[in-house]
């Protein structure tokens, strides 16, 4: 048994032995005194107190989230309800012993409402045993939940009171399909704490332990709750703010941090990957995706324009903000740089190329894939919800699971498989479509300034927009999706000189990684470059683009320049030509005997 109980049950604590009351003295200990005051839950606390007095149904089923204060809410109330002795029933204890043979614990929890029984009388008391994780009692056995029937209804007149606790979502799956055990409980609903709630406890935290002087500014208090909401959605408060100001006042402690903005960065990075303190420099975004993404002009004006936006941070006009950062809709045809582009905005929104999430919707052409998404798209959102979403090739996938994602363009949710509310206000939503390849196909040949091409983009967006929702390939895109879309982006094909200068850059990245690692000095010659783009490859636009040019380039180059450092590990300097002859176009349709070739220079 534990101590840290109230003053005025310590004597009664102090006579459950373990001879005279073995359950209550193994599986029980003494409600914690609060670490700190019980703030906002004035009105929760009268309630269940109420609950408490009831003669008849006077047990009481505590719902709220994870970290929401169900524990501290039972630890409040035994401060105020004096005449009672609160104990926390150690649930895990008990199962865990019944590890061989689940319907013990049915013998288990009859033995501990006989023991509390008993104790009652003995001491003239009531004895409020609060039960954490009640679920697990349902997922244990049937035979444990009907052991908690009767002893439920029958609690009040042994002078027994039962404060179960659980989360919504468990209670939906485990306790809520068996009305006997619910009408046994009366049910008190704990919500989150609001923004001033919040704020008010994180400073009764910082006086708690006297670090509030520390504080210099009021704003920090402000910062905390605002990046948690924003940046970890999935947990509730108070618990994530307080669990944030725990470790900046473990940081002061321990290395005499100043307990500010950039301390609360530094934890927020350390402990959920998140870089606040990075920032996009909007005078550059353009000139960033440019360089990255080669001779699309027409797609980074687009997405410049709408991260333009997001860095104001006016991307959702609402109260509120409950929308994804943005919605683009990147339509080309393949190999022409909507994957790269996708992967340049990861970089520069969130500094981390991993924050790409990608999905290839041809694997949910199927209708039976609609769970199989759900699942894994609220899966990878919920662990990281800074993200950008990649919906790769959407016109592949079926009518239901394009519907599937209303919610989440439209109101930044969806719920998981345990119907747990996922959020998506933090997340960059692209989808790529290689439909109406018919527009955009002459879409090379115009030329504008900026002003003229957002004009041309207009125009261009309401084009697409009748081409996809046309019937394309048997995949009719819903006009509530389009309608969804805030950005349209427009890829045009690559010409052969934009095709050049993507295989240069891509044997220069070549180049430097063998020197890096083989410490080799790679020469390429022209003809490599002629090599890639032009023969054996197809001029049609939409034969692959980058694509093909890249997978020619791992499959002749790469593998031969890989093969002769393997064979030659000592070699400090070798050349990349071409031997043999290129088809270079399909007039005089000849055969191409070219291939890589690498040698040592002498």
């Amino acid at each position: 048994m534990g101590s840290e109980v109230s003053d005025v049950c310590e004597d009664v604590v102090k006579r459950i032995t373990d001879e005279k009351y073995h359950c209550i003295y193994k599986y029980t200990q003494p409600v914690r005194k609060p670490v700190r005051p019980l703030i906002g839950r004035d009105r929760e606390i009268r309630g269940m107190k109420a609950a408490l007095e009831r003669p008849e149904l006077c047990n009481i089923l505590l719902l709220a989230e994870a970290g929401a204060g169900k524990s501290a809410c039972v630890a409040g109330l035994s401060q105020v309800d004096t005449d009672r002795l609160y104990l926390e029933v150690d649930l895990a204890k008990m199962i865990a012993n019944c590890r061989y043979d689940a319907n013990e614990m049915a013998g288990k929890l009859k033995s501990l409402f006989d023991d509390t029984e008993k104790f009652c009388e003995a001491e003239h008391t009531q004895i409020v045993l609060f039960m954490d994780e009640f679920h697990q009692i349902v997922q244990l056995s049937d035979a444990a939940v009907e052991a908690m029937k009767p002893l439920l209804a029958n609690s009040g007149v042994r002078g027994i009171r039962v404060i179960a606790a659980t989360t919504p979502a468990e209670f939906r799956k485990n306790i809520s399909p068996n009305q006997p055990l619910v009408e046994r409980l009366q049910r008190i609903n704990l919500h989150e704490p609001d923004r001033k709630t919040t704020i008010q406890i994180l400073k009764s935290m910082a006086e708690s332990y006297g670090v509030a002087e520390r504080i210099v500014h009021d704003s920090l208090y402000e910062l905390i709750y605002e990046y948690t909401q924003r940046y970890i959605p999935a947990n509730a408060q108070p618990r994530k703010s307080l669990l944030i100001l725990d470790a900046m006042i473990g940081w002061y402690r321990s290395e005499g941090a100043a307990l500010n903005k950039k301390l609360l960065a530094h934890v927020l990075y350390e402990s959920e990957g998140i870089n606040v303190m990075f920032k996009v420099d909007a005078t550059k975004i353009r000139e960033r995706l440019d360089e990255r993404v080669l001779a699309q002009k027409y797609a980074t004006y687009s997405v410049a324009n709408a991260l333009e936006t997001c860095v104001a941070d006016l991307s959702d006009l609402s109260e509120h903000g409950s929308k994804p950062q943005a919605t683009m809709l990147f339509s080309g045809s393949t190999g022409t740089g909507k994957t790269e582009l996708a992967k340049a905005i990861a970089e520069m929104v969130f500094n981390d190329e991993r924050a790409l999430i990608r999905f290839d919707m041809t694997e949910y052409a199927n209708p039976d894939s609609l769970d199989r998404f759900r699942k894994e798209l609220t899966s990878q959102v919920w662990n990281r919800p800074c993200c950008v979403i990649l919906l790769d090739e959407i016109e592949k996938a079926c009518d239901p699971v394009v519907k599937l994602l209303l919610p989440v363009l439209d109101e930044g949710r969806l719920q998981d498989e345990n119907n747990r509310e996922v959020t998506f206000i933090n997340a960059y939503i692209i989808l790529t479509t290689n439909a109406g390849t018919e527009v955009y196909k002459n879409i090379a040949q115009y030329q504008a300034d900026d002003e003229g091409m957002g004009h041309w983009i207009r125009d261009y967006s309401k084009l697409i927009f009748r081409s996809l929702m046309g019937t394309t390939g048997g995949n009719k895109f819903p006009p509530e999706l389009l309608g969804r879309i805030e950005c349209v982006v427009p890829f045009q094909p690559l010409s052969q000189n934009t095709q050049m200068a993507i295989a240069r850059m891509r044997l220069q990245q070549l180049q430097k990684k063998v020197f890096r690692i083989h410490n080799c000095k790679l020469r390429i010659s022209k003809d490599v470059i002629r090599f890639l783009v032009h023969d054996s490859l197809s001029t049609d636009s939409d034969a692959g683009g980058a694509r093909a040019i890249i997978s020619k380039m791992k499959s002749d180059v790469v593998a031969a320049v890989a093969t002769f450092l393997n064979r030659n590990p000592d070699c400090y300097e070798a050349v990349v030509t071409v031997a043999g002859t290129m088809a270079v176009d399909d007039v005089h349709k000849r055969v191409s005997t070219a291939r890589i070739v690498v040698k040592r220079v002498e």
